[in-house]
């Protein structure tokens, strides 16, 4: 799952000497360090937040070969499980975790990042959810690891709501992704729906694309709802972390229908007050 919405001020007290720009911490969609959280649990939460938006960063924004430098982040990881002082803050700041978390799942977030440089379109559904294998699904599979809980038919339920998250968050950047050369709506999907990329550009979506996103957003939402059977099975903390993954989900979704299913007019992420709002009511309806 992707881990947004930090606390500035809790990721300020307890990770010192990282990078992350605060407005990356908090500005996006999904809470990751809670405020009704312990303080240890925040610090844990932020590092692994710090990490994924680090490389996120190396494979999006960096000027110069991104390739070499996802590369030397995986060397850091690698480092790391090796007893061995990274390079990075950000992966240094994983260190603490290392006796509770694999290695394997940070290094697919740094694949993920070098498959960004090769590919830019996904001609299936399918080769999407492949992405998310890599993008999005080792986040959930860390968090259940840093709270003690990772079992394999967890890991399998934390990944269909990590994809539902990662989906979700397309729909909401299907414009500023465009921009940047790349587009993770399926090229079935923008066929059989008759919509040309060249729509993706526009100030405003049209019929056709709508309806595109109104059927990828509902396909988000069963992903999400079909991993909804984890949160009854954590207990403590956890569970609270992973309803709140959940819910922002399903709220960040509940915002592109209230929008139209347009979010070229403007990304319609939620507020804290609707996620908070969507995981309360949420919470008694259903299961997770």
């Amino acid at each position: 799952m992707t881990a947004p919405d930090v606390d500035e001020k809790a990721a300020a007290a307890t990770t010192p000497g990282q990078s992350a720009a605060p407005d990356k911490i908090t500005g996006e969609n999904f809470p990751v360090a809670l405020r009704v959280l312990p303080a240890r649990v925040r610090a844990d939460l932020v590092a692994v937040y710090r990490y994924a938006r680090f490389v996120d960063d190396l494979g999006d924004e960096l000027p110069g070969d991104r390739e070499v430098a996802l590369k030397t982040a995986a060397e850091d990881v690698r480092a790391v499980y090796a007893g061995e002082t990274p390079q990075s803050p950000e992966v240094a700041g994983i260190a603490r975790l290392a006796r509770r978390v694999p290695q394997e799942p940070w290094l697919r977030l740094v694949e993920a990042n070098l498959l960004d440089q090769r590919q830019d379109r996904y001609p299936t559904f399918e080769d999407l959810l492949d992405y998310c294998v890599l993008s999005a699904n080792p986040v959930g599979e860390v968090v259940l690891h840093v709270f003690g809980q990772a079992t394999p038919e967890r890991v399998a339920l934390s990944d269909r709501i990590c994809t539902g998250l990662q989906i979700v968050e397309h729909l909401q950047d299907v414009g500023e992704d465009y921009r940047a050369g790349r587009v993770y709506l399926p090229a079935e999907d923008l066929t059989r729906f008759g919509v040309d990329e060249a729509a993706l550009a526009a100030s405003r979506a049209d019929p056709a694309l709508r309806a595109l996103l109104a059927f990828e957003t509902d396909r988000a939402l069963a992903w999400l709802n079909s991993g909804a059977m984890l949160v009854p099975t954590l207990h403590g903390w956890a569970r609270v972390a992973v309803s709140a993954y959940l819910n922002g989900g399903r709220a960040a979704a509940a915002g592109l229908r209230r929008a139209g299913f347009d979010p070229l007019a403007g990304v319609p992420k939620p507020t804290k007050r609707q996620v908070a709002a969507t995981w309360l009511r949420e919470s008694v309806r259903r299961p997770g």
